[in-house]
């Protein structure tokens, strides 16, 4: 073999061992991607847990704080009367947490909204006169006036229908079937069950109506809005009962409230001061993790003790705050 033809070989080898090694750094760099990859991915992921579970821990101190304010309006306050100049009403403004996010809470009275579980009194009395105010509700609403007398057959203990009515030969025939309970409601999306319910009837219903734990429907005068007071008697105008809701009530009994209006005469036994329900929406956002957190409050009457009935963390937040662009622009 000539010494031309060694250098050939030498040179040959030493290509294939630089192709080598480009291939192990190919492979060893590929790896060390996929691992950084893999590695960045684990990262996010367990930040992404860490926010949503932080989120989560900051909506439950607010429902602690709202149990503890409801708790000391009972003992600071009583037991006698509850208004919207209290503590536990008052709107707050979102508020930054720790400069990572922020969060917003909102107590609504339960006492002040009609409740739909009034349908499950055995009382026909209270069955027509709760009757006659939803279906009033839903008038002024301009909602069809029949959704009344569905969820009064959804929720009533008998399985005869009432009026425009559905029961079990109505949703049986639907796919997939299911039967009315004849029950109380436990969620207000129970009421895109109902036979002729529509979305966006539902949607303008549910500011209105709440749910609580029995079928009494006493509504206080003191938070109710104008279109639930206004639509307990037909004597009552939605004019009259505007110009209730526009001013600070605070009325220490129902009779001083009647003498001041006596268009609510009529409904007396139907009213009262105070409120022992409430729900608190919360809204926590903590980076990219976000939670909602619905929680239904009762307060012990007797030592204001306040227990969490429900939860729910799949109801839509909407801020009840708004804002002026105008203000904004400048």
């Amino acid at each position: 073999m000539s010494r031309g033809d060694v250098l050939t070989v030498g040179a040959k080898q030493r290509g294939i061992a630089l192709i080598s090694v480009l291939l192990v750094v190919a492979v060893l760099v590929a790896i060390t991607t996929r691992l950084l990859e893999g590695h960045n991915l684990v990262v996010h992921h367990h930040r992404a847990t860490f926010e949503q579970n932080q989120a989560l821990q900051y909506a439950y101190g607010a429902e602690a704080f709202a149990r503890q304010v409801l708790y000391e309006d009972h003992s600071n306050s009583g037991p006698e009367i509850d208004h919207l100049a209290e503590p536990w009403a008052r709107q707050l403004v979102p508020f930054e947490l720790d400069d990572i996010g922020f969060m917003e809470a909102q107590i609504r009275d339960l006492n002040g909204c009609f409740n739909l579980n009034a349908f499950a009194s055995s009382d026909e009395v209270v069955l027509k006169r709760s009757l006659k105010r939803l279906k009033r509700m839903l008038r002024e609403l301009q909602i069809d006036e029949a959704l009344a007398d569905n969820i009064r057959d959804w929720v009533d203990t008998d399985s005869k229908v009432q009026g425009f009515g559905a029961e079990d030969n109505n949703y049986l025939g639907k796919s997939p079937p299911y039967r009315s309970p004849n029950a109380k409601i436990y969620h207000l999306s129970e009421l895109y069950l109902l036979d002729i319910a529509e979305g966006e009837q539902v949607r303008k219903l549910l500011p209105h109506v709440c749910l609580l734990p029995f079928a009494d429907n006493r509504i206080n005068v003191n938070t109710a809005n104008t279109l639930t007071l206004a639509t307990l008697d037909d004597g009552i105008g939605l004019g009259s009962a505007e110009a209730i809701t526009m001013t600070e009530r605070a009325y220490a009994s129902v009779t001083d409230f009647v003498q001041e209006h006596p268009e609510f005469a009529a409904v007396t036994d139907d009213l009262t001061v105070r409120s022992d329900h409430f729900a608190l929406h919360v809204q926590a956002v903590v980076g990219d993790g976000s939670v909602t957190l619905y929680s239904h409050l009762a307060r012990n009457s007797s030592d204001g003790r306040v227990t969490v009935l429900q939860r729910d963390f799949a109801k839509l937040f909407r801020s009840s705050l708004t804002i002026d662009a105008s203000v904004e622009a400048q």
